[in-house]
């Protein structure tokens, strides 16, 4: 397990993102060819997207074939998990390599980032990188800090108002954004570019065409309802509110459907922008990244069509795609993977040296994308967290091969999680049961002891953020707009 005793004998930030990782040049992949010194970085985020809703980790719709083609080519993580799944807290994680039990970044949205925080893009700009963004979710604006380190930050609520009527941050339009600030990147520095795009996030109106892509096809089942309460405005738990209500339906399957036509949209707008990109040479030498902050509810333990209540599979599970040909040979790695180890596996690509590996509380995952020999440290355990009760009733959530535990000490979670109120523990057997309904803390106490016991040890753990001593500015007001976004997202009343 990592341990905080070892995590806290760090070298200076200074030390961090000056010294450059000589055997950078050394590592040789599978296939033969030497690691570039400093490549392209290209990240590309889709928001609120479960991995077992992509046809690349086997969904039953063919949603996602530019993906799909992406994951044949490169690494991909069967079992990535994000540490906290809401948008906010998640990127926080992500970007900072802490787990928000440390950095604090929780729960909620408009929670800032300190301008102390250490974060990828700075890191990467001290390596020498030009650093972009295009980003459509004000979850992750930069009234919260989350542009720190970026020469350029693109947000789409805040553009001026179109004439065309497309949805301002629908995923053509951030194709468009884009597209605008190519001519910035310069040619003579490697560039760090983070896409971010939000179609899949609710309410599920994709565009046009792409609308009924799903509606009544082969797998689509009228016959599971949704109860309705016209008089409440929102509700997630068990039925849903007269604002959630799409075009008066209420068989689960139109959203379901709704759901994976987003996807699906999304989809071809990334393969729209990777074209763009391999037609101005900007693809040569480039690592692409692809995942997600969170997944999503669709009925699931009657939770619907949100995330952050459970730290259930549904929201938990993300894609994690690493593509680099020539660099990088294609495979799947089958084990729990942490979203919280995205910034150091991109740090070392960068030629940034790292302490056995680590950075923060993130583990690179170089080791596991080269398919070396003992690349996976055991006992591998993957943590998150979940829940919007106070900081003492969040929920904790370990996993290890198969085997997931759920600490839930919030009352109202117990029902749905470990299925008895006053019982705050839960087990699943992922392989056996993947809808995580069936507790098995009574027919296997030694494996939810063991878990527990890790979960106890890693949320005790403390851990001092790493941060950037010279870093200056306060806090910032949130802006209007982002505001209004967040409201429509249903993020603000």
């Amino acid at each position: 397990m990592r341990t905080v005793s070892h995590l806290a004998r760090r070298a200076s930030v200074v030390g961090y993102l000056l010294v450059a990782l000589a055997a950078a040049a050394a590592l040789v992949a599978g296939c033969g060819r030497r690691l570039p010194e400093r490549p392209n970085i290209l990240l590309v985020t889709m928001d609120t997207l479960r991995a077992d809703h992509l046809s690349a980790y086997g969904y039953q719709r063919p949603t996602s074939p530019v993906l799909d083609g992406l994951a044949a080519e490169g690494v991909r993580f069967e079992t990535a998990t994000v540490q906290w799944p809401k948008t906010g807290p998640s990127f926080a994680s992500m970007f900072t390599a802490t787990y928000p039990k440390n950095n604090g970044i929780v729960r909620k949205i408009g929670i800032p980032l300190p301008q102390k925080f250490l974060m990828l893009a700075e890191a990467l700009k001290a390596r020498g990188y030009q650093t972009h963004a295009v980003v459509a979710n004000g979850a992750v604006a930069s009234d919260f800090g989350f542009d720190q380190g970026f020469d350029t930050y693109i947000e789409s609520w805040q553009q001026p108002e179109r004439a065309d009527g497309a949805d301002p941050n629908g995923a053509g339009v951030v194709n468009e954004l884009v597209r605008s600030i190519l001519d910035r990147f310069q040619g003579d520095k490697p560039y760090f570019l983070w896409v971010h795009y939000l179609d899949p996030h609710f309410p599920y109106t994709p565009p046009g065409e792409w609308s009924d892509r799903f509606q009544n096809d082969e797998h689509f089942d009228p016959t599971e309802r949704i109860p309705i309460d016209l008089s409440k405005t929102k509700i997630d738990m068990v039925k849903l509110g007269r604002k959630q209500v799409l075009e008066g339906r209420d068989e689960l399957a139109f959203y379901v459907a709704r759901y994976d036509a987003e996807i699906s949209y999304n989809d071809a707008m990334l393969g729209e922008l990777l074209d763009t990109l391999r037609g101005r040479g900007m693809l040569d030498e480039t690592l692409t990244v692809f995942t997600s902050d969170h997944g999503e509810s669709l009925g699931e333990h009657y939770y619907y069509f949100d995330h952050g209540r459970f730290g259930f599979q549904t929201c938990l599970h993300v894609p994690l795609l690493f593509h680099f040909p020539g660099v990088l040979e294609p495979r799947v790695d089958p084990e729990p993977a942490m979203l919280i180890d995205l910034t150091p596996t991109l740090l070392e690509f960068a030629g940034v040296e790292l302490d056995d590996g680590e950075w923060m509380q993130g583990r690179s995952l170089m080791p596991r994308l080269l398919g070396e020999e003992g690349a996976l440290e055991e006992p591998n355990y993957a943590y998150s967290e979940a829940g919007y009760g106070r900081r003492d009733m969040w929920q904790r959530i370990v996993r290890q091969g198969d085997y997931k535990f759920i600490y839930a000490r919030e009352g109202g979670a117990q029902r749905w999680v470990t299925g008895e109120v006053g019982n705050p523990f839960a087990l699943f057997n992922l392989a056996a049961d993947p809808g995580e309904t069936e507790n098995l803390v009574d027919a296997h106490p030694e494996i939810a002891e063991r878990l527990f016991r890790a979960s106890n040890d890693w949320y005790r753990e403390e851990f001092d953020v790493l941060v950037d001593t010279t870093a200056e500015g306060e806090e910032r007001e949130m802006d209007e707009k982002t505001r209004e976004q967040l409201k429509a997202l249903g993020y603000l009343n």
